[in-house]
């Protein structure tokens, strides 16, 4: 499924980091490119990448209450 990610605040390098992150195609090129990099950056990586996590949870969870409501409203039940 595909989710329109907003991260607000950021400074350009954490926007090029993510323009980075989302290139690769597999975790063991995320984390092949992780170990190339100094610990505040790889902190700020990893920071990154759970603000992307919880973002796609939170949209998951919109999508599932709105999956719940149609299922209801399918057998007459107005939420």
């Amino acid at each position: 499924m595909d989710y329109n990610i907003t991260l607000c605040d950021l400074t350009p390098q954490q926007v090029q980091m993510l323009d980075k992150i989302w290139s690769f195609e597999t975790s063991e090129e995320l984390n092949a490119f992780r170990e190339t990099l100094p610990v505040f950056r790889k902190q700020e990586l990893d920071t990154l990448v759970m603000m992307l996590i919880m973002e796609i949870q939170e949209q998951q969870s919109l999508d599932d209450v709105s999956l719940a409501q149609s299922a209801l409203h399918s057998i007459g039940i107005q939420c």
